[in-house]
């Protein structure tokens, strides 16, 4: 057994990995480690003669250890790949394998959590990732390569018909937003149906565009049943839609890939996650958020929102945010990166917090610091672009404020 930080490259040749969190709680960690992997592949040889050779290349092993005390540890098992096909069922198999057995339902796991996953080359090259990545978004909105990209939601979540919606989206597009994308409690209903509010939304745009040459993507909601999801996308785009939004859990990991594998589907794809929490929320029990975020990314999720500082939702600590931004960043076999989305509370005050913290490569998401500025819609957007600006020339947000009055109103209803 090695240590969890060197697993073998030959090993992840024909494995994909796994890690998981556990606890005993019984003093029986070693035995516990060493019985999980078989458990979670093949279980024991039920046969009266010798278990054959494929059925013991099947089987997962341990490939690394790092016991805690005598309880506690992180284990790495190994699965391996021959248990799968390739060209048809990948991911269901790579999520049953990791998350669908018995791990989370042994009487001798006080807790267990899957904390992380690594694929081989052989899979990652299967899967799409995203299309366009933080700079080909840019470059679709005609933005220099240093350019924030600042987003709005419609909002409230509910009650709006289709012309609230787009003259919404219009003062947004006229205040200088980037990127608007529905709520994702906006579920099509009768009285705001996707293709007629597609369409207003679109002439909207469109008219600011001719107002003031500025280019938004819109991302209706268009989570759906899986056999209708290429339909609903279809509708969106030939009502006028340049980017969609789904819900991981609404329409399950394979429909984000069967979205983004689409040759007709060439618009960026705003992957929400909410419900990732009733997963990750309980200390060391359940499926850790950054095993999503990863899945959101090699799937083909353009868009994904993240850990933002000072939220008024649950945000996790600033090395979990860092070490999510990470995952959508890094070197990947080639794979574009995600862009992290911020939002939940998201005004001038804790944008500049987390430009600090991530950086110009991310997409601020405000809602009632834009729509409820004091001096307008337009304020709300120019606020949270002088807060950029103090940023990037590295001022004070108090200072730069003073000679910025939408920042100073914004600063005096949101600072703290």
């Amino acid at each position: 057994m090695n240590n969890e930080s060197e697993i073998d490259q030959g090993v992840l040749e024909e494995n994909f990995i796994a890690r998981y969190y556990i606890e005993t709680g019984r003093g029986n960690f070693k035995k516990t480690a060493q019985d999980l992997p078989i458990i979670e592949t093949t279980a024991g040889w039920l046969g009266s003669d010798v278990a054959p050779k494929l059925f013991r290349k099947c089987t997962g092993f341990l490939a690394s250890v790092r016991q805690i005390d005598v309880n506690r540890g992180v284990v790495t098992v190994a699965f391996p790949v021959v248990n799968l096909k390739l060209d048809e069922n990948v991911v269901p198999s790579i999520w049953l394998f990791m998350a669908g057995g018995p791990v989370f339902e042994l009487e001798k796991l006080r807790k267990v959590k899957l904390i992380g996953f690594d694929l081989p080359t052989k899979i990652l090259r299967l899967l799409p990732g995203p299309k366009f990545g933080i700079q080909g978004i840019r470059k679709y909105l005609g933005l220099d390569k240093e350019d924030l990209i600042l987003a709005t939601i419609v909002k409230p979540c509910c009650g709006l018909t289709t012309d609230q919606v787009a003259n919404t989206c219009y003062e947004a597009a006229l205040g200088g937003v980037d990127f608007i994308k529905d709520d994702e409690k906006m579920a099509n209903p009768e009285y705001c149906p996707l293709r007629k509010r597609v369409q207003l939304v679109a002439k909207s745009l469109s008219r600011a565009y001719e107002q003031i040459g500025k280019k938004v993507i819109y991302c209706p909601h268009i989570s759906t049943r899986p056999d209708r999801l290429k339909t609903f996308a279809e509708i969106a785009i030939e009502n006028g839609a340049n980017g969609l939004m789904v819900n991981l859990f609404a329409v399950g990991l394979t429909g984000v890939q069967m979205l983004a594998e689409d040759p007709n589907i060439s618009v960026p794809i705003y992957v929400h996650t909410g419900g990732r929490s009733a997963y990750s929320r309980a200390v060391s029990q359940g499926i850790d958020t950054r095993v999503f975020f990863k899945f959101v990314r090699i799937l083909g999720g353009d868009f994904v929102r993240v850990h933002m500082l000072d939220s008024y939702v649950l945000a996790g600590n600033r090395k979990e945010a860092v070490e999510a931004v990470n995952i959508l960043r890094r070197p990947m076999n080639g794979l574009r990166d995600t862009v992290p989305a911020i939002s939940a509370g998201l005004n001038p005050v804790n944008l500049y917090l987390n430009l600090q913290l991530f950086g110009i490569d991310i997409l601020p998401m405000a809602g009632s610091s834009i729509l409820l500025h004091p001096m307008g819609i337009k304020a709300g957007v120019v606020s949270l672009r002088q807060a950029t600006e103090a940023y990037l020339k590295r001022v004070k947000l108090e200072e730069y404020a003073a000679g910025h009055k939408e920042l100073k109103v914004a600063l005096k209803k949101w600072g703290k």
